[in-house]
């Protein structure tokens, strides 16, 4: 059946060939993207979906302090970045934070939450004012950019408005996950 011009093992040796040949290219395809996804996941570290020289120029040129890893699981995980008191601004924190497993539900279901309202400035973003907080769904990953901001002298202590530079660095460190 196979024993076309030749002997039985040249006829063996071609079938391997159709039957092998295909199989490793459909392999080394599903590996190359196997390994394609952690060069991507690089990229979710929160500490490095904003520079502190970023932070730094959209709080007036504010010290900023290198981020620190925050609270983290498989599927979320959180940078803290501390900002110096400026001219205009009390010392604070920005809080990077990053979702790889369930962002879509999460997104959805923030959204829904009272003090939630789209941000018009950015596709896919909801922000609290409450909370300080924007929270963006680019793909498979939810962002959120937080900064918390508190003038305690004088009374009563309340929060700065950072919402314009949250905008900024949201827009930053879309550009990252």
């Amino acid at each position: 059946m196979f024993n076309v011009g030749g002997t039985r093992a040249d006829s063996v040796r071609r079938m391997r060939r159709l039957v092998i040949v295909p199989m490793l290219v459909v392999m080394l395809a599903a590996g190359a993207t196997a390994l394609a996804a952690p060069a991507v996941a690089a990229t979710k570290d929160p500490c490095k979906v904003l520079t502190t020289s970023e932070i730094s120029d959209a709080f007036d040129g504010a010290t900023v302090v290198k981020g620190k890893k925050g609270f983290s699981t498989v599927a979320i995980a959180t940078c803290n970045f501390d900002v110096a008191a400026g001219a205009s601004l009390p010392d604070g924190t920005v809080s990077i934070t990053v979702m790889t497993t369930g962002a879509k539900a999460a997104y959805d279901g923030i959204k829904k939450f009272e003090g939630y309202a789209p941000l018009p400035e950015v596709s896919k973003a909801v922000f609290n004012e409450q909370l300080s907080v924007i929270n963006t769904l680019k793909g498979s990953i939810l962002l959120g950019v937080q900064g918390n901001f508190l003038v305690t002298d004088p009374l009563p202590i309340h929060a700065v408005d950072v919402k314009a530079q949250l905008i900024d660095l949201t827009k930053t460190g879309l550009k990252r996950v």
